[in-house]
This record gives C-alpha cells, structure tokens and sequence, in this order.
C-alpha cells in the first residue's frame, strides 16, 4: 500500500539519467560516498511505495550499474529535448496506460523529503484541472534571485504556474531600481518562488507532450515545462513542507554531499 497518499491512489517513479552533463560529465555515475549517484536516487524512491521505479537513462554503463544492484532501467534514445520526453517513452516501454501517475524522481537530487512527495500526490489529487502537480520553496537570497539556474516560479491566487523563467519574476519596479544585490534584501513587495523540479502527471500527458513542438519560450529559457504552458495546460504547485535539499550539479556539490 502507498504509505504517503490516499490507499485508492496508484503511482509509478521514474528516474531520467542523461550521461552527458555540461558541469559533471557522466553526472549520474559519479560515486557519493562509495555510491554512484543513480543508486542514491534509485534507493530512495523505493521507498515512496510505488507499483514500480524505473530509472530510464540512454547510456549502457547506467542501465549496467542500475540493474547489477536490482533496480529496474530501460535503455531510451540519446536525443530527448528534456527530461520528460525520456519519460514518456519509458512509459511507452514500460507499457503504462494513459491514467497511469508517473512521478518523475530527479536523479541528481537523492535526498528528497518523502513529505514533499506526499504533497505533491496531494496535489494532483485535489485539482483534477492539472496535468502535472508540482512544488516550490522560498527564494532566500537576492544572490538565489538573480542566479538563472535557481528557476523562478509565479502562480495565480489558485496556486496555478503562470509563467516559470531563469530571471528575476516577477520584477517589483519600485524597489528593484534601488536594490543593492550585496545587500541581500529581498524585495518586500511580493514573494518570490524558487521551483522545485518535482513532477507528477499522467502517462495520457506525458503522450501530448513528447509528441508536442518545442515552443519558443522552452527554447528560449531552457525550461521544459514552458512547453507544457503553452500547449495550454494547467500546471498546480504548491509550497513545499520541508526543505529541499541542496541536488549535486558542481562538484562543490560533491564535496559538500560528502562532507556531510
């Protein structure tokens, strides 16, 4: 039985693993610990009860370590655009059917809170309008502000995405125009949300998207779920429970998963 949702709700992980990374080349079989960063993720959505966890990657000497330790993979094509495009043919593979609930379990962040998986199941679960349910958690720091690879997220007062961008959103004029970026104080005039790359959405979804052209804008950020927005679907998140921690991008990620 599902310990963290509703006993009638059913769902399915799936880990993407890309071998290339610009920052850390063969990122998901860097060794953390004495452990290839795949098998830290791949341990830890076994314990999310779920039908089935299924790391999908599109290198030989992944699905090799994933399955030398028990875990399910599935071999996919090199040229997926994005994450979710590898997912939705994992779940061709796979066989899934169109009502399946696929969470997709990012690879390079082993240390997801089973609390803030449990919410975002909550979320899909409350708002039959989304396709995929998502989170986001304060941004903290002006530094995290303006750092394009911390995502920015604003919603509508229904907690639906209505745009997500690498810059500062939304721009607050007023106090923008006189922020010191040393200063460290955030603008007080809004919230700002930093996204959470944690996803759920059913198998029907991840079809249309796969299938679906890049749209500019998802070309233009380098944010898949761009595409999703401007196919005009719905996308619900909410503010996480608990922290997310730190995912490994860099190798002071590394040395700082470590240390710890």
């Amino acid at each position: 039985m599902n310990e963290f949702a509703d006993k009638e709700f059913e769902f399915v992980v799936c880990i993407p693993a890309r071998y290339a990374s610009t920052r850390l080349p063969g990122k998901p079989l860097i060794e953390l610990k004495g452990k290839a960063l795949v098998l830290w993720a791949a341990e830890a959505a076994a314990q999310l009860g779920a039908k089935e966890v299924v790391v999908a990657t599109d290198d030989e000497r992944i699905l090799a370590v994933v399955q030398q330790h028990g875990h399910q993979a599935v071999m996919t094509r090199q040229d997926h655009a994005t994450g979710t495009d590898r997912i939705a043919e994992c779940a061709e593979l796979m066989g899934w059917d169109d009502d399946t609930w696929v969470l997709n379990y990012q690879g390079d962040e082993p240390n997801i809170p089973k609390a803030n998986v449990q919410q975002v199941i909550q979320v899909v679960q409350a708002n039959p309008r989304a396709s995929i349910g998502t989170l986001y958690q304060p941004v903290q720091s002006t530094a995290d502000l303006f750092n394009p690879n911390v995502v920015k997220l604003v919603t509508n007062e229904q907690q639906e995405a209505m745009y997500f961008s690498r810059a500062p959103i939304p721009w607050v004029q007023a106090e923008f125009n006189s922020l010191d970026p040393q200063s460290n104080q955030l603008p007080t005039a809004v919230s700002f949300k930093h996204h959470i790359g944690l996803y759920m959405y059913k198998v029907n979804f991840l079809r249309q998207f796969s299938q679906a052209p890049m749209a500019a804008l998802e070309q233009a950020e380098s944010l898949e779920q761009l595409r999703a927005l401007a196919m005009g679907k719905v996308i619900v998140a909410a503010a996480a429970v608990a922290p997310m921690p730190h995912g490994i991008d860099t190798a002071a990620d590394v040395a700082r998963f470590e240390n710890n």
